[in-house]
């Protein structure tokens, strides 16, 4: 099957390394070491492709930023003391970050200078979710048995607040139109995902965000899906909703807010990257700690690592654009290097 080359960068519990893996081939590129006594958060990929951001929590319970840069093939450590990062994104540019920390306290972190400036504690609650675009951050929060998602601006001023049918699990942004929140549920609500329409402001309206709602039919065994994470190719209007505890992936048409079908797996996954112009996925486990390959088209597990290794659940998925030449590749999760 021809499909776009690609890398992944993993991160390796066992040897705490991040791993650069050519993911065609799934043979590990190089090794990069980070100290032992830090835990990883989260792994975003830089807006050049060129760098991964790790925040971690050291075993003091301080918080730091760890940069692994792909063409160096190095890790370094920011020159800055952080907040315990329990949730984090990057501005789209890459010259911002924002942060959220166990008290629900928010940040934002100006990389260039190394400037880091507290928001306070605006909802008083727990933050799930942090996302953001040129114009605002997007947070989600767990308070009393429910949710709320709300819209700051890029000098931390609350700009909207919007309650959630059920208690939100992540945020994540779809293009420069949607904002995709799932929910799982509470004594009375069902579980599914909330669809913000953003509406961008004009000379003569302010911005604003309309929304609808997709909700999961009720479970027989009453047992929770718990949908944890989406993923959303940006041009099309397709959400793959990955439901952690029933082992599943749902998939949402955004135009309709309906379920369009279910893939079940058997088998728990906890987030979900799409490998560009293809209809494959890699995804990560955190209770198994490994990698699996799905077919979304036919709705099937293709592969698992058969490793050692602990793979934490955070990667980031690096396209790499080829001349123009026709290649025909075989795909190969599994390799003797990985495992």
């Amino acid at each position: 099957m021809e499909i776009q080359p690609y890398q992944l960068v993993v991160i390796d519990d066992t040897t705490h390394a991040l791993l650069l893996v050519d993911g065609q081939q799934g043979e590990i590129i190089a090794e990069m070491p980070y100290p032992p006594d830090y835990t990883p958060t989260e792994l975003l990929l830089s807006s050049d492709q060129s760098k991964v951001y790790m925040p971690v929590v050291k075993a003091n319970g301080k918080g730091a930023l760890f940069v692994g840069n792909l063409e160096q093939r190095s890790v370094y450590r920011l020159p800055i003391e952080l907040p315990p990062p329990t949730q984090f994104t990057l501005a789209p540019k890459g010259n911002c970050a924002y942060i959220a920390d166990p008290n629900g306290g928010l940040y934002s972190l100006t990389i260039p200078s190394m400037s880091l400036t507290a928001w306070g504690n605006p909802a008083e609650a727990a933050c799930v979710g942090l996302a953001a675009d040129h114009d605002a951050i997007y947070s989600v929060w767990e308070h009393d048995n429910q949710g709320t998602l709300a819209v700051f601006s890029t000098a931390g001023q609350l700009l909207q607040e919007y309650s959630l049918p059920g208690i939100p699990t992540n945020v994540i942004l779809h293009g420069d139109e949607h904002i995709l929140v799932p929910f799982t549920s509470t004594t009375f609500t069902l579980e599914g995902i909330m669809i913000f329409t953003i509406i961008k402001a004009t000379e003569t309206t302010p911005a604003s965000m309309t929304s609808q709602s997709c909700l999961y039919p009720k479970n027989k065994t009453s047992c929770p899906a718990y949908p944890s994470h989406i993923a959303a190719c940006p041009n099309e209007q397709t959400a793959y909703v990955v439901n952690e505890e029933s082992a599943s992936i749902t998939v949402i048409d955004l135009t309709t807010a309906s379920i369009s079908r279910l893939i079940e797996l058997n088998r728990s996954i906890s987030c979900l990257h799409i490998i560009p112009a293809s209809q494959l996925a890699i995804a990560t486990s955190h209770i198994f700690a490994d990698l699996s390959m799905i077919d979304l088209a036919n709705g099937r597990l293709l592969s698992v690592t058969d490793t050692k290794r602990e793979l934490l659940g955070y990667i980031a998925l690096v396209p790499i654009h080829p001349p123009d030449v026709d290649t025909t590749t075989t795909i190969q999760l599994i390799n003797k290097d990985l495992a």
